[in-house]
């Protein structure tokens, strides 16, 4: 659930899920689509962030389809559009910058961030409203 992105490999990790899985077992797998939180990930170009969810550039809904129709030979997929609203610009600064590229940012590149997520909110009203895209992964090891 969430965790084939902070693999090197995914492939080798659906292989040895294939492998212990007994005839007939499935295997759920969930990750996110290429736009899911963009409205927040396009605020982090400020600091060089990509405008896209990192963890959905690393393993995301074509990854998934693609390994588990390699190893399993049927997927079946599932996506849940989602939203969530923001009602706090502090939450979206200190998220976004407790990891990397955020953590690193120099005071020039956090100053221009602030005025990104004060005109995001702006436009929306005092509150910021993010699509999210996720999706659940199913495949079922052959009885033979």
């Amino acid at each position: 659930m969430h965790m084939l992105y902070h693999l090197t490999d995914p492939a080798v990790a659906v292989a040895e899920m294939h492998r212990v899985l007994k005839p007939g077992g499935f295997l759920a797998v969930t990750t996110n689509g290429a736009n899911n939180m963009r409205r927040l990930y396009e605020l982090t170009t400020a600091f060089g962030g990509t405008p896209y969810d990192p963890a959905a550039a690393a393993f995301g809904f074509p990854d998934a389809e693609r390994l588990l129709q390699e190893r399993f030979g049927n997927v079946k997929s599932y996506v849940h559009p989602a939203h969530m609203r923001v009602t706090s610009p502090d939450d979206v600064f200190l998220a976004l910058t407790s990891y990397p590229p955020g953590d690193q940012a120099d005071d020039r590149q956090l100053i221009a961030f602030k005025d990104a997520i004060q005109s995001a909110f702006a436009e929306g009203g005092g509150a910021l409203d993010v699509p999210k895209e996720t999706g659940l992964f199913l495949a079922i090891k052959d009885k033979s």
